[in-house]
């Protein structure tokens, strides 16, 4: 019996190195080399299922909720089930495993967060909303809570509170491209033109993805068509034109162009064009972060 114990206690350090590693496929074989031996040791079914579920195998739910049924009482565990569930897209799941994490993890977020997250994607927009509520009360600089939830305020319509959840992010990481575009196009809805402004400058210089200039210029361009200051629209433009290898802003220069100095022979882009092809730019803009950020 000593001999399976040193066995499987090795198989377990193996295998959190291995995890700690980035191996995963070693992690894993050390795992269920060690449960080979002690079939219900709670460590070894857990890091069996966390390299499950980085490998995207089919048996890392069911490792991981062997481990939760032989110690109930850890929170870790439960909380390692949710994220796993929620990776897996067991969404209801997810969320049982994440409410019993913050019982017994009171003073933990993560538990709160992942909870918020797994409710909205499932349509539960009030659980969610209080869920992250929650968190920034515990955690006034969690990020991910703050995020979360400023996107969660804008499409509920609160855009006060997401544009203040979104400055709080800015406030964490200043460098933060995601965050800046929150708050510049908040800024925008809410017709707080000069701050808009001052943000998608700011995306100018801390954003250094290439030629990601162009997405800030237009973001800088937008505001000056809707303050209908042309002439500066016009220099904005012509400064995008410089960096812009792809034609984006072909369009846009045509419209302003025609506004400072008339319509010349061939018609200009219509207003609304215009504004759906910025409009255009600014989710592309986000979407391209929001993959980056994961």
């Amino acid at each position: 019996m000593a001999g399976r114990d040193r066995m499987a206690t090795g198989s377990a350090a193996d295998a959190r190195a291995s995890f700690e590693a980035g191996d995963y496929r070693r992690c894993r074989e050390a795992a269920l080399a060690g449960l080979a031996e002690r079939p219900d040791e709670p460590a070894l079914l857990r890091l069996a299922g966390l390299a499950s579920a980085e490998l995207d195998l089919d048996d890392a739910a069911g490792l991981l909720e062997r481990a939760v049924a032989l110690e109930p009482g850890d929170g870790e565990a439960w909380l390692v089930l949710g994220e796993t569930l929620a990776g897996l897209g067991s969404l209801e799941e997810a969320g049982a495993a994440f409410r019993r994490a913050a019982e017994l993890r009171p003073g933990d977020v993560d538990a709160l967060v992942g909870l918020g997250h797994v409710s909205y994607a499932a349509g539960q927009a009030d659980e969610a909303i209080a869920s992250l509520e929650q968190a920034v009360a515990r955690d006034p600089g969690h990020v991910g809570a703050l995020r979360g939830l400023s996107g969660m305020y804008r499409s509920a319509g609160r855009l006060e509170e997401a544009l203040a959840m979104a400055r709080r992010v800015v406030e964490q990481r200043p460098r933060d491209a995601l965050a800046l575009m929150e708050v510049a196009e908040l800024s925008l809805e809410l017709g707080l033109l000069d701050e808009a402004s001052a943000v998608f400058a700011r995306l100018l210089e801390v954003d250094d993805e290439p030629e990601h200039e162009v997405y800030a210029y237009h973001g800088m361009i937008e505001v000056e068509v809707r303050r209908e200051r042309w002439r500066r629209a016009l220099d904005l433009a012509v400064d995008c034109t410089r960096v812009d290898r792809l034609g984006r802003t072909t369009d846009v220069l045509a419209f302003v162009v025609a506004q400072v100095f008339g319509e010349a022979d061939r018609p200009s882009p219509s207003r609304a064009e215009i504004d759906e092809a910025l409009a255009r730019s600014r989710a592309e803009h986000r979407r391209r972060h929001a993959e980056a950020l994961g």
